[in-house]
């Protein structure tokens, strides 16, 4: 199922963003390895500018040490992808796509040589888990881990299991 444009990753601003942001990151880190005295008004100053250019609250990223994280492409690729949005004719066939969409494993053998629709593909999961906290109350990051139930024993919520419990309104 194609899911509908104010569902899915806006991959075409990203795009043109990514590369942007990721050289700035660097060049961040190029400045700190050689002016480490100055690194602190410079990290500033490259937060500001990648505010500035995605429209983002850059607190909640680490430019400081991304790759004790997972690396500077991944957190480029964060940074450049615009943040989903509230859409309140959401569908419960939608929805259940979305969750097929993070609980599905698809190899990325198609983009082994895009490095950018690699890192897409590598976050797909976390923009549409971040789509349904906007978009449902009853969002829980639960329904996407390993649980115990009150026997002890292991189980993990199925596609439909999730859509009812944030159907439910």
């Amino acid at each position: 199922m194609e899911l509908r444009k104010a569902l899915a990753p806006n991959l075409q601003v990203a795009s043109e963003l990514y590369p942007v942001v990721k050289k700035k990151i660097l060049g961040f880190i190029d400045f700190w390895d050689t002016h480490p005295d100055e690194a602190t008004s410079k990290h500033k100053e490259v937060e500001e500018e990648l505010k500035n250019l995605t429209g983002k609250d850059m607190s909640q990223f680490n430019l400081w040490e991304y790759w004790e994280e997972d690396g500077v492409e991944n957190l480029a690729f964060r940074i450049s992808l615009p943040n989903p949005t509230k859409v309140p004719d959401f569908k419960k066939s939608e929805l259940k796509e979305v969750l097929t969409r993070i609980k599905t494993f698809e190899a990325p053998t198609a983009y082994k040589n895009n490095e950018f629709l690699m890192v897409a593909w590598a976050n797909k999961a976390d923009y549409y888990r971040e789509l349904l906290k906007v978009n449902f109350d009853k969002y829980d990051f639960k329904f996407f881990i390993r649980n115990k139930n009150k026997a002890g024993d292991y189980f993990e919520y199925s596609v439909e299991e999730i859509v009812e419990k944030l159907w439910d309104r």
